[in-house]
């Protein structure tokens, strides 16, 4: 067992040893797997019913070809309308109501009960009084526990000078005449039919009265019965005014409330089951389409019954799909995702392979689109009396795509979104027009973005967008005026949210998948970043030569199509490991002493090679983006350093070996960072240029561009001969404006000279 566990756990460790082998990045098998998980999941966003081949409303124009009845089938009212007759029928609906006899004579309850008061208050008279001639308290209240209608202190004291008929309380009745005017209410109220049940809540003012002997029902209006509140709201009417006491009133409704009996119980199963029966008697249907019957043509406009009979018509389609067709139509769902992830994978496979290679910005268009679709999902579950699918943001996406990567990537994949959302929307073709219009013109005002706050920008784009393409749909339609103006509502909400939403989404997707957009680019351009001050003051020289670097290089990507602001940034930090150790470069040697005369060539090349490790470290210091560090060793490659080379052979016998002597590369992987080589190689050679002239600045270019080739430092990186040929023309025609002959003006000296000369001809 023991053996068993050691190999179990060994399985174990391989098999994450193999699995940390992968490289998730650039790995096929991610790629497939990130496809099949969007398929799966927008797979389950679809909706569960299959739609008629196009969408229908009412006042939309029916664009399909005539659609014919394949069999008969009903039509089946609408299902507001229906819900609206079962409520009507609810409400009208006569409650039964069981007759039952009342058990017992009133009258003789009534005596006994007067007569049980009558004894308790005799038997209170004889106790002894207190000095004002009232009976003490707790002696009288010890009495009213043995009555059966439950009186408060107040109440049962007021009975017992009403008993004695103290005149000195100005009780205008005896207790006799009191009994009796209580009893003989009573009774007249019992002979009534009293209900168990609120009279107010019978909205249908009529009532089912069922007696036991009876067969027969019958059906009485609710105003000729009382309940047991309308009772006790007479009575009290009646006793006030008899009385003129309000605790003798509440004494009368208790006793009238404890004896008074309902006779009509509410039968709450016979109410159900009438209640159920007339709802089965509503006719569900309002006629029949027969087979081969057109049930709507081309061009005609969808009016209700029309609504109602394609409503109809997908209903009983439904019914009659068998499982065979369930699952084909559950294929053909499928399948139809798997075209649009095709079209999109074949998009960037040979269009921005870049991407298509890496799998993290593969599972950013993803979110993207997944995040879209899951509005577009809420907007369908969400049953709301209101445009909602108006609030699908997909300019959130068109705008990110744009910053992230660029305008034609971000069409092409908001155009997948679009029918993303049309098919989670189960057809509904117009959202997706509407979302298209206002997606690319928020393509369009992204496309030279220079800050973050231009993002904003797109506002007024995405609501021209929206509000004229909701307006084409409306005319198309002929939709209420009211209802227009809710769409154009919605639609200006989403294109304030949209900007809104896309600016903090930005923020996320460059912390978490490590992007470097072009707005991060612009923010580190600016001189007054902390590491490019620090090389400004430090080492001037190479920030000097940094900058026309950046000119050469930024003219050079824009003739070849590259990311020019990218490369631009890119030579400003390229050098910045010189930091460091500033006078150990040439170009910041301010006076004549060269500091690498008084070491070795070994020594020297060791120094001048550190500032590309020195330069790592510092742009992790300070978080600099990865496309940005790249620079800093693939500016050199893996070139010799060849001025100390040279000298340390010339000063050995021995031979040296030129590894020792070459920078550790990598060499330029992308199109910037070859450029930025190129850029670095010949402004430093131009620059020993006497009396530069156009030709010999040519000669020059041409010169390091071959030599570099030669060297195989251009192989890794996508440069063709064409694109070489435009990157020397860029550089010649920046560095013929950087070494244009100027004139040459006589000092003072010869300036007399020339005028004495002249006078004296003259």
């Amino acid at each position: 067992m023991k053996e068993s566990g050691k190999t179990f756990i060994d399985k174990i460790s391989d098999g994450f040893k193999r699995i940390q082998k992968i490289d998730f990045r650039y790995s096929n098998a991610i790629k497939l797997l990130i496809a099949v998980a969007a398929i799966v999941i927008i797979y389950f966003m679809l909706p569960r019913y299959k739609n008629i081949e196009s969408n229908y409303e009412v006042g939309a124009i029916w664009s399909s070809e005539d659609l014919i009845a394949p069999f008969s089938f009903p039509i089946y009212k609408d299902e507001k309308e229906y819900e609206q007759e079962k409520q009507d029928v609810i409400k009208n609906v006569a409650i039964v109501f069981d007759k039952v006899e009342k058990k017992g004579n009133i009258g003789d309850s009534l005596s006994i009960f007067i007569n049980e008061v009558r004894a308790i208050l005799d038997r209170a008279a004889v106790l002894e009084k207190n000095k004002e001639g009232f009976v003490n308290s707790e002696a009288l209240d010890q009495y009213k526990d043995e009555l059966p209608v439950k009186f408060s202190f107040p109440e049962w004291e007021k009975l017992y000078r009403l008993y004695e008929n103290d005149q000195g309380e100005n009780l205008n009745i005896s207790f006799n005449d009191y009994a009796e005017f209580i009893k003989q209410k009573i009774l007249n109220t019992d002979k009534n039919d009293i209900l168990n049940f609120d009279k107010s809540k019978i909205l249908s003012k009529k009532i089912t009265v069922k007696e036991e002997n009876k067969k027969v029902q019958e059906v009485i209006d609710v105003e000729t019965v009382y309940d047991k509140k309308d009772i006790l709201i007479n009575l009290k009417n009646e006793y006030q005014i008899r009385f003129q006491d309000s605790t003798l009133t509440a004494v009368g409704l208790e006793i009238s409330d404890k004896f008074i009996k309902e006779s009509l119980i509410f039968n709450n199963d016979l109410t159900n089951l009438e209640t159920l029966s007339r709802i089965e008697q509503i006719p569900r249907t309002i006629g029949i389409v027969k087979g081969n019957e057109r049930i709507i043509s081309k061009h005609d406009p969808v009016n209700r019954f029309t609504k109602m009979k394609l409503d109809s018509y997908k209903k009983v389609r439904l019914e009659k799909i068998g499982v065979q067709d369930m699952i084909l139509q559950q294929v053909g769902k499928i399948f139809s995702l798997v075209i649009l992830i095709i079209i999109l994978a074949l998009f960037l496979y040979y269009i921005r392979f870049d991407v298509y290679n890496d799998n993290y910005k593969l599972i950013l268009i993803l979110s993207l689109i997944l995040i879209v679709g899951v509005f577009s999902y809420l907007s369908m579950i969400l049953n709301l009396n209101a445009p909602i699918e108006l609030l699908i943001f997909v300019p959130v996406a068109s705008i990110l795509l744009t910053i992230i990567f660029d305008s034609r990537l971000a069409f092409y994949t908001v155009t997948i979104i679009c029918f993303v959302v049309a098919s989670i929307r189960g057809g509904d073709y117009s959202i997706c027009f509407i979302s298209f219009c206002g997606s690319v013109l928020a393509i369009f005002s992204e496309r030279d973005i220079k800050n973050r706050s231009q993002i904003f920008r797109s506002f007024f784009f995405i609501l021209i967008g929206y509000t004229f393409s909701i307006l084409a749909v409306n005319l198309i339609r002929i939709e209420e005026t009211q209802k227009l103006w809710m769409k154009l509502t919605f639609g200006g909400v989403n294109a304030i949210m949209s900007p809104l939403i896309a600016y903090g989404l930005l923020i996320f997707y460059e912390k978490v998948f490590k992007i470097t957009t072009d707005l991060t680019l612009l923010e580190l351009s600016d001189f007054n970043h902390p590491l490019l001050k620090e090389l400004s003051s430090k080492a001037p020289g190479t920030f000097h030569h940094s900058i026309i670097m950046g000119n050469l290089s930024e003219a050079a990507a824009e003739s070849i199509g590259a990311n020019q602001i990218l490369a631009r940034v890119g030579c400003y930090y390229h050098d910045i490991g010189k930091i460091s150790k500033p006078q150990f470069f040439i170009e910041n040697q301010l006076d004549q002493n060269n500091r690498h005369n008084e070491l070795n060539p070994s020594m020297s090349t060791k120094i001048i090679i550190a500032h590309v490790k020195d330069g790592i470290e510092m742009a992790k210091k300070y978080k600099l983006p990865d496309k940005i560090v790249e620079f800093i060793p693939m500016h050199h490659g893996t070139t010799l350093v060849s001025y100390f080379y040279d000298k340390a052979r010339n000063a050995s016998k021995e031979e040296i070996f030129d590894y020792s002597y070459r920078y550790p590369g990598p060499k330029p992987q992308t199109k910037e960072t070859g450029i930025v080589m190129l850029a670095d190689a010949i402004e430093a050679s131009t620059r020993t240029i006497e009396d530069p002239s156009p030709q010999k600045l040519e000669n020059k270019i041409r010169e390091v561009i071959r030599n570099r080739f030669m060297e195989g430092e251009l192989d890794e990186c996508d440069l063709t001969l064409k694109d070489l040929t435009k990157i020397k023309e860029s550089f010649l025609k920046i560095l013929v404006g950087i070494h244009h002959h100027r004139i040459k003006y006589p000092d003072k000296n010869q300036l007399a000279m020339i005028t004495d000369d002249k006078l004296k001809k003259d």
